[in-house]
């Protein structure tokens, strides 16, 4: 089959944007040229050349990323209200609350489950402090220990033996000292002996303490600490309605002192600073795609918004969507003004610029005639009709680009009403 009746087959539709301002000019000037009679103008026409760039043109809606529809956790009556549409929040903020009064009792116990898990964890976690502490600890006792040992292995010879002795002089009694060396008694080896052992173990308690700590806290305590905190926060969370990232509300669906009830949406929140459509192209388009194609966007609900952005997705898989093979590609919109009103999930219709300008050659649909052998024209050449075969591509206006044995400027002969017609932009031509 020719290719005009294979674009109209697979529903294609292909958009060929006008450079060349001029050639549509010579085209009007050969339709209505004042040198030639009416009957002369309604069946002839000039082949013109057009500077074009080839596109694809296809469709999906309007989305943004992040997007998130918030709902609740728990049930109960609405407290505070903290946003109105249209406003800027930050990750982590308290959209709406609930009265903790109007929640199970479970909710309003993991409030004080939170704050206890947190202590404690936070405890845990002082391990410099502690760490430090436990390395002195271990200093003085390995110090102790030290001097116990010395002195227990100093008993095993003789030793300074100090006595003391009273003589009564002038009635009183003065202590005289005497020293001499000699071996240590029984009782004082048995007393080192004690004194050792003693040290020994408070050296040990030391080393264990500060090899518990010296590398901080067990990762399994601090693991098992945080579940535990992360467990009462989500159950006090389900009191609230949280911003889960940076964005803009786009609806608040309650008002202080509604009653709610688990899993009811709340807000409907957007960054619209990260835009996109999610289309589909045809199999027979996909290896014309790159990455980085610019591409223009209209959208059905804002007549006169043209927004630009560039192909940032091909998947490589495709699917059966009708009957037909399509590729699922996203296109990212660039930034649009800050205060622009966007409605999320409107139509989008994308034209994706695929290759750039160059000369084409162009002839009126009505020139363009269709047999078993294919497409063809009518040309004048030495005031005769000469059939010349042409292959027919994307259409512009009332303008056909073709490809085939023609040079600019020839005058085309429109014999009878042409059989090509123009694919339907809505898929109704089969």
């Amino acid at each position: 089959m020719n290719t005009i009746l294979n674009f109209m087959k697979n529903k294609k539709i292909r958009n060929w944007t006008i450079v060349a301002i001029a050639a549509l000019i010579v085209l009007g000037f050969a339709f209505f040229s004042p040198k030639k009679s009416s009957a002369q103008a309604d069946n002839t026409a000039t082949v013109v050349s057009l500077e074009v760039a080839e596109t694809i043109e296809a469709s999906g809606s309007l989305a943004a990323q992040p997007f998130a529809s918030l709902t609740w956790k728990s049930g109960g009556v609405v407290e505070n209200v903290n946003v109105e549409p249209g406003d800027f929040v930050k990750d982590g903020d308290v959209l709406l609350s609930l009265q903790p009064s109007s929640t199970s009792a479970s909710i309003v116990n993991a409030q004080s489950d939170l704050l206890k898990a947190q202590e404690d964890l936070e405890n845990l976690l002082k391990s410099d402090t502690e760490r430090a502490q436990a390395a002195i600890d271990l200093d003085d006792a390995q110090e102790a220990y030290d001097k116990a040992r010395d002195w227990r292995v100093s008993l095993n010879g003789e030793i300074w033996i100090t006595r003391i002795t009273y003589k009564t002089i002038g009635g009183r009694q003065v202590p005289t000292e005497h020293s001499y060396r000699d071996y240590a008694d029984p009782e004082t080896i048995a007393e080192a002996d004690r004194d050792l052992a003693l040290k020994m173990s408070q050296l040990e308690d030391a080393q264990r303490a500060y090899d518990r700590l010296k590398d901080g806290p067990n990762p399994d305590d601090v693991a098992a600490a945080q579940a535990k905190v992360d467990a009462a926060q989500a159950t006090v969370n389900s009191l609230h309605i949280i911003a889960p990232f940076d964005g803009q509300v786009l609806s608040v669906e309650h008002r202080a002192g509604d009653t709610v009830t688990n899993g009811e949406l709340s807000v409907n929140l957007a960054d619209l600073n990260q835009l996109y459509i999610e289309t589909q192209v045809d199999e027979s388009d996909v290896a014309n795609l790159k990455l980085g194609n610019q591409a223009e966007v209209t959208l059905d609900a804002m007549p006169g918004v043209t927004l630009t952005g560039e192909v940032s997705i091909i998947n490589p898989v495709g699917e059966i969507v009708s009957g037909l093979v399509k590729y699922k590609v996203r296109v990212d919109l660039d930034k649009i003004e800050e205060g622009t009103f966007l409605p999320l999930g409107t139509t989008a219709n994308v034209v994706i610029k695929v290759k750039d300008e160059a000369a084409v050659l162009a002839v009126p649909i009505t020139a363009i005639q269709n047999d078993s052998k294919g497409e063809y024209v009518w040309v004048m050449r030495n005031d005769t009709a000469t059939r010349v075969d042409v292959i027919g591509g994307s259409i512009v206006g009332e303008l056909v680009a073709v490809t085939g044995d023609l040079t600019e400027g020839e005058t085309l002969q429109i014999v009878n009403e042409s059989s090509f017609n123009a694919p339907n932009p809505f898929g109704g031509n089969k």
